[in-house]
């Protein structure tokens, strides 16, 4: 595998021209993915009745919708989606975290709050699927805004933390997008959430070149709701257009 450089002194990234490849390769419909999954639930405490009752935001309105759907509502509506996975309400619920923005600054779970969030999960040497997901989704949030839409925010968290430091981070993620969230942090404290989310991540030792191993994930992206729910697995090949039509008939049917 190529290894990606660091930044030249006097220009822009040596990774851009690897990156270049890469994201050119999607167009001929390049891949290389595992998969994972799993369950869990969410739980909210009760409103005292003596105090009074508070206006239901959008997003509030929306989770009681979500959760008051049938079964056969629900079916309904996968039945409607391209490739994506609608998961029931009360699948998983990506639990609090304290971990590292692309600055070096803590960042929390409260970063999902109150919108949408498409999550990523990946590394920044690898070679293929996660510079192409990732330009795949630049263009999503391009053709969102062009339709008056508010993207979902965007979360590329990597699973290779040793090697994936916050300044990397922000040179990989600023290449397609300023507005991309970057999530770094510890190594055991990246496994625990990414076990607890049912992202996999083996890694394959280069016995010849022992800093250049590779780490097969997963490839899909979890879609995140206002209250941290996972509603929906977003499966590879990732394209523009089935990602905006299943994303825009999944928020307005549970937004």
């Amino acid at each position: 595998m190529n290894e990606l450089q660091k930044p030249s002194a006097g220009g822009l990234p040596k990774v851009l021209p690897v990156l270049a490849i890469a994201v050119l390769a999607a167009s001929g419909g390049a891949w290389f993915a595992t998969g994972g999954g799993g369950g869990g639930d969410d739980a909210r405490g009760a409103q005292s009745s003596t105090e009074p009752a508070p206006v239901a935001s959008s997003a509030e309105a929306g989770a009681a919708e979500a959760s008051s759907m049938t079964d056969d509502e629900l079916d309904a509506l996968q039945a409607t989606l391209e490739r994506s996975q609608l998961l029931p309400v009360d699948f998983r619920t990506v639990p609090d975290f304290t971990l590292s923005d692309v600055d070096g600054n803590p960042l929390t779970a409260s970063i999902l709050d109150n919108r949408w969030s498409l999550a990523f999960f990946g590394y920044t040497h690898c070679p293929d699927v996660c510079p192409i997901t990732l330009s795949v989704m630049k263009d999503v949030v391009a053709e969102l805004e062009t339709r008056d839409v508010d993207p979902m925010q965007v979360v590329f968290m990597t699973v290779d933390p040793v090697r994936d430091t916050a300044e990397r981070m922000k040179e990989y993620v600023g290449f397609f997008s300023e507005d991309f969230v970057g999530i770094t942090g510890e190594l055991n404290d990246i496994h625990e959430l990414t076990r607890s989310l049912g992202i996999v991540a083996a890694f394959t030792a280069n016995d010849t070149d022992p800093d250049n191993y590779l780490v097969d994930h997963t490839a899909s992206m979890l879609l995140v709701d206002p209250e941290r729910r996972v509603r929906a697995k977003f499966t590879a090949p990732h394209e523009v257009a089935t990602i905006v039509n299943d994303y825009l008939t999944i928020q307005a049917a549970l937004n």
